[in-house]
């Protein structure tokens, strides 16, 4: 009998004991999933948190990137238009240049043929020098065309001035009678070599009176 109490007794402290090393088991497989689930918990909010965190970024560079795109869209159409003015310009100073070339083409050929004409000129008129003492000039006076001088055997000068519509004396030094008629001898006959003798002579002749 006593054994048997005995056994019993065992057996039931056995089963006690291994009902409360269950229950401690229990237990703290109870407190390890909380700690578990409030750690996945834990890691969900901190991941929740993360990409929230992350979305605003991406939010902030997309709204950055749009930002850079558009500056980028109006650096782009100001470089294009720039471009285009340039081109405009460019052509601008090339129509420009092309004036300016051909502009001093006609200078240069107007300064050559009036060279030509000069030499021309000189040609023709320096028998009247050599021969007549004449010299002739081209005046800067608005209705004067042409000056000539004459060196007269005395040394001393007279001068002439025609008008530029046609050959009409303006001033002559000292001022000799019948011009008008050697004018219409002049217009009518076109001969401007026996007009320039004539008026020597009678230049001669003036100082020739003046010294008797």
């Amino acid at each position: 009998m006593e054994l048997s109490v005995k056994n019993f007794r065992d057996r039931w402290e056995n089963l006690a004991l291994t009902l409360m090393t269950n229950c401690v088991k229990f237990s703290q497989n109870v407190s390890n999933a909380r700690e578990e689930e409030q750690r996945k918990l834990k890691y969900n909010e901190d991941l929740v948190k993360r990409i929230a965190e992350t979305e605003a970024q991406i939010a902030l560079i997309a709204a950055e990137e749009a930002k850079v795109q558009e500056e980028k869209k109006k650096i782009i159409q100001k470089n294009a238009e720039l471009k285009s003015k340039l081109k405009q310009e460019t052509v601008k100073a090339d129509d420009l240049q092309s004036v300016a070339d051909r502009e001093r083409a006609r200078i240069e050929e107007e300064e050559q043929l009036s060279k030509n004409i000069q030499d021309k000129e000189n040609v023709l008129l320096k028998p009247y020098h050599d021969i007549l003492g004449v010299t002739f000039q081209h005046s800067r006076e608005p209705e004067v065309s042409l000056r000539f001088l004459f060196q007269m055997p005395n040394g001393k000068k007279t001068v002439v001035k025609l008008t530029k519509n046609g050959l009409k004396i303006v001033k002559c030094v000292p001022m000799l009678k019948d011009l008008d008629k050697l004018e219409a001898h002049l217009a009518k006959t076109n001969d401007f070599p026996g007009f320039v003798v004539q008026l020597r002579t009678m230049f001669i002749n003036e100082f020739t009176c003046l010294t008797n």
